[in-house]
């Protein structure tokens, strides 16, 4: 009764809202770009991959497939890899620990992504979480911007095993994620999309 429009910011909402009365449109996350330095990734000695965790959304994210995945790829690459895990600390300790990564293991249940991957994907990171065929569909994504993650262990491996072995591409999708941040999200962008559907919903 009180609100004329409702907005989905990204495809784990819009199947939820799509069918309300008052469903106005789809309009992705902002991201503030200037905050989010990008470095390109080099791999000087081992890959580094960070699993952040958070007791309060350890299930909601699927994080014990990336933990038992993370076993397996230890095992298999000792050499080749270094594994930061960090559980519920301060935000600066998860982010200092987080800059250090090449890829980052954000959720297995999504099909899209929000602000903790698209935030490490504005700095260059390689980020496992949502990229469902609807989000790729929507965005018309030709090359991966990030890794769709799901909850299979087999198949985090086999992903997770493929930058192993070819790690420029680690770097390829670097770059296409922060591009990808830059095209679709910033904020500038958004809010401008904000303010031209509000016009049009008062004009209706």
């Amino acid at each position: 009764n009180n609100f004329n429009g409702l907005i989905a910011t990204d495809f784990d909402y819009f199947d939820a809202v799509k069918n309300y009365p008052i469903f106005s449109d789809f309009i992705p996350y902002p991201i503030d770009l200037t905050k989010l330095d990008f470095k390109e990734l080099e791999i000087k000695d081992k890959i580094i991959i960070f699993l952040g965790i958070n007791k309060l959304s350890y299930n909601q994210k699927g994080i014990s497939y990336f933990e038992k995945a993370l076993k397996i790829i230890e095992q298999k690459y000792p050499d080749k890899v270094e594994i930061i895990i960090t559980n519920t600390v301060p935000y600066p300790v998860y982010i200092e620990s987080y800059n250090k990564a090449h890829i980052l293991l954000d959720q297995a249940f999504s099909r899209d992504q929000g602000y903790n991957a698209l935030e490490a994907m504005a700095k260059g990171k390689v980020v496992f979480t949502g990229a469902e065929t609807p989000f790729v569909d929507h965005y018309k994504i030709a090359e991966k911007v990030c890794i769709n993650a799901i909850p299979d262990i087999d198949y985090l491996v086999q992903e997770l095993s493929f930058l192993i072995e070819n790690p420029s591409e680690i770097s390829a999708i670097g770059k296409r994620a922060r591009s990808f941040v830059e095209k679709e999200h910033d904020y500038i962008k958004i809010a401008q999309k904000y303010l031209d559907l509000n016009r049009l919903i008062f004009c209706l």
